[in-house]
């Protein structure tokens, strides 16, 4: 299997209800050019796939007979609408942008769009922040306004800074979540808000982040929790209903397994339907469907597998569901649609466990190669911290069994899905994650065939961080290393990236001006010149979460220190390159990896 592989396969996403109970969907494949790109096309499946556009589509919701949708027009997205019962596909905005829009039950809609187009080139003013976000740069500061349409044009509902960040139709007016104003937006304290009748009234709120708004003839639902627990907090579902918010559900809400196999948005509720309230939670590396009643009964509804989305329709309830050897599937009543069928050969990872000395286990998975060994290994670690490995596939994993490299990939303490004080690190990044993964390695070591002395350490932005960590501090344990868009210095990630203050502080109960030494010393940079491991550094130069000068800065100490290192920088590209990035910067980057397993390990 090759890097390649990736240009051949095609994706689900956004799945929703659409017509006569049928699963509405994204279906993303990849055309080959100079560059390759990705094409997204609304779909339907009623036992076969009916495509329902051949130019590129995103976001849609059914309303009869009409489904909306978000298409590319220009340099930002407009509104559009399609009649199924015949007709081409109507425009209906026209803006600088449209950045979402929401139904109502009688045919309302709102949107949000840029009130004016940003210019190429322009200086720009911020007098709040964030004032950039991975994947969208520069955030559009005070330009954003909210719009009804009426009679095919739009209506100014709301203009203010801060401006909402989701929205949903009620009888009672239009629900908005945003900040209540600058202070409260920097601090990541979200409210809720009824507009209705030209006014805005102040409903809940204020703590913190506010998401997943849900309505229902029993009231609002939503996703929220104060922070209470850190930067580790896990996710509560709310129950509103005349004023007074009540907690129905809590845990590590949502799909939060890695993978680099899925494209597009991913749907995981909350949704009102027969029953009580629908959504995925994870736990124990799987993600499972719940149903949760109003008195906060809790039904798992699923088994095997993890569900990456779902759509509740008079048809039935259709899943999207992945596993270590496939990606995203549609299932449901009427069969399965498994858009990659015969064209990836995916292994399945062995199980175990390590229990640590403190009492708890650390569970994780190696993935052998073929033959007998022993083989070299790469100690793989995820991303967050607070996600987890678990039952969805990464395609990384299975090229590096493929050259003959087996990969040890766990959940150390940090990961979710194993309850709200497993999740803590309470500010011992590199303590108790570092005591579990070692731990881990040393039991998988002594468990399979593996060889001792070909060990590889690798991971992305925190598992990036914790690579910068652990050849900082046992340089003799690892012969060859990958960090991927990491942390190598608190104190200039705190003021460059799209989370840096908040996530911080949370993370590790500090700031620049107050207690600048936790910063430092948990600063893999304070460690460098400990390093003996070759290390390939790989980051995106428009990364706004880890910005590229913590690659830069841990490349140059590396290669003035005289350690054996490579610098793989891609350009335009964020965050997500390893998972949405163009395709072919995408396969670049497995190969400079593989490239660097075989000249080093």
């Amino acid at each position: 299997m090759e890097p390649e592989v990736l240009f051949r396969l095609r994706f689900l996403s956004d799945l929703t209800p659409g017509p006569g109970g049928l699963p509405l969907f994204v279906l993303t494949d990849i055309l080959e050019g100079d560059p390759p790109r990705y094409r997204s096309r609304l779909a339907l499946f009623d036992g076969g796939l009916r495509l329902l556009t051949q130019e590129e589509a995103k976001r849609p919701s059914f309303r009869a007979p009409f489904l909306y949708f978000l298409r590319r027009v220009g340099e930002g997205d407009e509104l559009f609408r399609l009649d199924l019962r015949g007709g081409e596909a109507e425009r209906l905005t026209e803006t600088a942008g449209v950045l979402d829009y929401a139904l109502g039950p009688g045919g309302e809609v709102a949107f949000l769009a840029l009130k004016e187009p940003q210019k190429p080139g322009a200086p720009r003013v911020f007098e709040g922040w964030p004032f950039k976000m991975d994947g969208r740069g520069l955030l559009p500061e005070g330009n954003v306004a909210l719009y009804a349409l009426e009679d095919g044009k739009p209506r100014l509902l709301l203009d203010r800074y801060p401006a909402p960040k989701e929205m949903a139709y009620t009888p009672e007016g239009l629900y908005l979540v945003m900040p209540e104003d600058v202070r409260a937006q920097a601090e990541g304290r979200d409210t809720l808000f009824l507009l209705r009748e030209g006014r805005l009234e102040k409903v809940y709120g204020g703590v913190g982040p506010i998401f997943g708004l849900e309505w229902s003839p029993e009231g609002l639902f939503f996703l929220g929790h104060a922070f209470e627990r850190g930067g580790g907090t896990e996710a509560r579902l709310y129950h509103l209903q005349e004023g007074r918010a009540r907690v129905l559900f809590e845990g590590s809400l949502g799909n939060s397994l890695n993978s680099d196999l899925r494209f597009g948005r991913h749907l995981q509720g909350p949704k009102w339907g027969e029953g009580g309230v629908y959504l995925v939670r994870t736990e124990a590396g799987t993600a499972r469907l719940y149903r949760v009643g109003l008195d906060g009964k809790a039904e798992a509804l699923t088994e095997g597998g993890s569900v990456l989305a779902f759509a509740l329709t008079e048809g039935g309830l259709f899943l999207l569901k992945e596993g270590f050897t496939h990606p995203a599937r549609l299932e449901g009543p009427l069969g399965t649609f498994d858009p990659n069928a015969g064209v990836l050969d995916l292994a399945e990872p062995l199980y175990t466990e390590w229990t640590s000395p403190e009492g708890h286990k650390v569970p994780g998975w190696v993935l052998l190669p073929e033959g007998e060994g022993p083989h070299p290994v790469i100690l793989y670690i995820h991303g967050g911290p607070h996600t987890a490995f678990g039952e969805a596939p990464v395609l990384e994993f299975q090229l590096y069994r493929a050259r003959g490299y087996a990969v040890a990939f766990a959940n150390p303490r940090g990961s979710t899905g194993f309850g709200q004080d497993f999740a803590l690190l309470e500010g011992e990044w590199g303590e108790r994650d570092e005591r579990d993964l070692l731990g881990f390695l040393d039991h998988v070591l002594a468990r399979f065939p593996l060889d001792p002395g070909r060990v590889g350490v690798a991971g992305g932005s925190y598992g990036g961080f914790m690579t910068n960590w652990l050849t900082a501090r046992h340089p003799e344990r690892f012969r060859a290393a990958v960090t991927d868009r990491s942390i190598s210095n608190w104190l200039s990630f705190f003021g460059a990236s799209d989370i840096g203050p908040r996530f911080t502080y949370l993370e590790l109960g500090a700031k620049p001006w107050e207690r600048p030494e936790v910063l430092w010393e948990k600063s893999p940079l304070s460690l460098v010149h400990r390093v003996r491991t070759p290390t390939l550094v790989v980051h995106a130069e428009a990364d706004h979460r880890c910005p590229v000068d913590q690659g830069e800065t841990w490349y140059t100490a590396l290669l003035h220190l005289g350690v054996r290192t490579r610098f793989f920088r891609v350009p335009e590209e964020g965050h997500e390159l390893s998972r949405s990035g163009r395709p072919d910067r995408r396969v670049a980057r497995l190969r400079a990896y593989l490239d660097w397993w075989r000249e080093n390990l």
